[in-house]
């Protein structure tokens, strides 16, 4: 069968030029080309800046040879170097251009061929097409479609705007336009933003299912029922994984995402609840913490009430956490996981762990953890367990989120809903959710009004004529 392209993840691409001779860091090279032998030496580029020159799980797109896509993986090296801390996102673009590259393969199609003067048989015109017919079929979903055309417009912009890349078609890949984007900022003003438009681009249709019960923060959540809580806590203590149940305690409690829950530090929790001098609690989360949040933003805080401190305090404290820590290269510093597995390892790599340096006989790895374990938890042991009490139920973690915010708003705005309380329910939702928007949070403050309003005409539409026509 003959091989195809593919993507090939280094545990750490260092960034090296060639040196003059052995010494210090330097790297030897020692292979054969064409039955020659090759030898030589190379250094990282950067010396004074070497963490910037080092890439963990760097993706590599590979031509059906196994060799490198030269233009391709330059390109994913600019990425990486612009912004070194979102090495992680390289890998689904490495996947879009893999797939450009085996279709261009299969076609016997160059990628740096526009000399046609028709449009429609240059390559970018033709891949468009392509994902047209695969979208039509039902092969992929049109966002899907959508992402690896725009994956192939950026590897063509960084082409050409490099001179040094010495890309310089005969015909444009795509024709350009302006359009204004109309929006409300932070403060509720409209704003106008102008961006650019390119004929090849796939457009995503956005059509929101009429009955749809979810809540979208950043995805489509569906918040819990109180039924559904209570049957999934009694799972959970069943199952008596005390790591997997304090997870779920977190995010039930607090609102935290996968990545802030999986990324708590032992040494926040070793402190006594009787020295603790606020309730609730406030960790301090985002960059230059340790603990991640989504857009790493800064400055924000998670609220911890007595109760979960207490539970989180015992935990960390306890010899089933020792033995843990034990096993893993922090071992007892602060600094540590609060969970851990049983093997020591990460269930969630922080993006400052996944960036750091690393010690020249530590094991690499070829990918970073970011919660599969706690999700194949979910899957395989807590699903299948709920659902000998509530059939087809269904969670993801992050649902979880969503119902903090719907359980919250039920308690403060449940006696009353005045003008002056709502405002300050918003607000203070607000800021316990980390919302850039405050449109965000009103997702969750009407959302009890909506449903209501939703089961209302569930019970009554067409109900006139439904019943004219039975009775005919």
């Amino acid at each position: 069968m003959p091989q195809k392209p593919s993507v090939y993840t280094l545990p750490l691409f260092r960034n090296t030029q060639v040196a003059d001779g052995p010494g210090p860091g330097r790297i030897p090279v020692d292979h054969q080309v064409k039955g020659d032998r090759i030898k030589y030496w190379r250094e990282l580029r950067a010396s004074k800046t070497i963490k910037w020159e080092t890439y963990p799980q760097f993706p590599l797109v590979l031509n059906a040879d196994g060799s490198p896509w030269e233009p391709a993986c330059l390109w994913l090296l600019d990425r990486a170097r612009a912004k070194p801390y979102k090495v992680s996102s390289l890998n689904p673009v490495a996947q879009g251009l893999r797939s450009y590259k085996e279709w261009l393969d299969d076609l016997d199609i160059q990628w740096d061929d526009f000399s046609e003067v028709d449009k429609y048989l240059r390559p970018t015109y033709l891949y468009k097409t392509h994902l047209q017919d695969l979208i039509n079929i039902g092969a992929i979903k049109p966002s899907t479609a959508s992402g690896r055309m725009h994956t192939v417009v950026g590897f063509y912009r960084f082409l050409m705007q490099n001179d040094r890349m010495g890309f310089h078609p005969q015909n444009a890949p795509w024709i350009e336009g302006t359009i204004g984007l109309q929006y409300r900022d932070s403060k509720g003003f409209k704003q106008v933003k102008e961006l650019t438009t390119v004929d090849v681009s796939i457009k995503v249709p956005k059509r929101d299912y009429a009955w749809d019960r979810t809540l979208n923060d950043g995805g489509k959540l569906l918040p819990l029922s109180r039924h559904e809580q209570t049957v999934l806590v009694k799972v959970l203590k069943q199952l008596g994984n005390s790591e997997y149940e304090l997870m779920h305690y977190v995010a039930l409690l607090t609102g935290a995402r996968i990545q802030t829950v999986l990324t708590l530090r032992w040494g926040a929790f070793v402190t006594p609840p009787s020295q603790v001098n606020q309730w609730p609690f406030k960790l301090q989360c985002g960059p230059g913490t340790g603990i991640d949040n989504k857009g790493d933003v800064p400055g924000v805080y998670l609220a911890v009430q007595r109760e979960l401190y207490e539970w989180l305090h015992i935990y960390a404290i306890s010899d089933r956490a020792k033995v843990r820590r034990d096993k893993s290269q922090l071992q007892q510093d602060p600094s540590n996981y609060l969970f851990l597995t049983n093997q020591g390892g990460a269930y969630y790599e922080s993006k400052d762990d996944r960036n750091a340096l690393r010690a020249s006989d530590e094991p690499l790895k070829r990918s970073s953890s970011t919660g599969q374990n706690l999700r194949s938890f979910i899957t395989d042991y807590v699903i299948p367990e709920v659902r000998k009490t509530i059939k087809d139920f269904y969670y993801q973690f992050h649902d979880l989120r969503a119902t903090f915010g719907i359980n919250w708003v039920d308690a403060v705005l449940g006696e009353g809903d005045t003008h002056g309380r709502y405002i300050w329910a918003r607000e203070q939702l607000r800021k316990l959710m980390w919302h850039k928007l405050p449109t965000t949070t009103d997702r969750y403050i009407n959302y009890r009004k909506h449903l209501q309003d939703l089961e209302k005409a569930e019970a009554h539409w067409n109900q006139e004529l439904l019943d004219l026509i039975r009775s005919a």
